[in-house]
């Protein structure tokens, strides 16, 4: 999808809700980051007065993985949220900026998608407290006392 915001720069006043579906299992950068068992809920809302664009993102997201520790499952939610200025020009372009393309093309697919890879947490655990796996013999520690450090210990 593609929305054009030629109106949003021109315009002294405009408003434009978009609001979609995000096909997380299908996209690979996105699949790379965990599983999400439904594809997650886009909001932009898009304003303008007098020359200044700005946009409203809203991303709830739920999604399961790996805790980086034990190697359980993980389950969880992450909602994003920001406000942030619409741009054409690239030397302007910062962290808190949407950069718009020289016609005026808006990809919300893509605005989410990049947004999401930014504020995904890099790993997960499935507590703070997770003792994770015996670098011996593998077993989690979580579940049980496999020894192999107090024997370690003692050689």
């Amino acid at each position: 999808m593609k929305i054009n915001l030629k109106d949003a720069f021109l315009l002294d006043r405009y408003e434009k809700d978009i609001s979609l579906k995000l096909q997380a299992g299908t996209d690979p950068d996105l699949a790379s980051l965990a599983s999400f068992p439904e594809d997650p809920s886009v909001h932009f809302f898009i304003s303008a007065k007098y020359g200044m664009v700005y946009c409203d993102t809203a991303i709830d997201l739920e999604y399961s993985s790996f805790c980086s520790r034990c190697l359980q499952p993980v389950t969880g939610s992450l909602q994003i949220k920001n406000h942030r200025r619409m741009i054409t020009d690239p030397l302007k372009e910062d962290a808190d900026t949407i950069l718009i393309d020289e016609h005026f093309m808006f990809f919300p697919e893509e605005e989410a998608k990049n947004q999401i890879v930014m504020e995904f947490p890099v790993r997960f655990l499935c507590s703070e407290d997770c003792k994770g796996l015996c670098p011996e013999c593998g077993c989690n520690r979580n579940l049980e006392n496999c020894g192999c450090e107090t024997r370690n210990a003692g050689s």
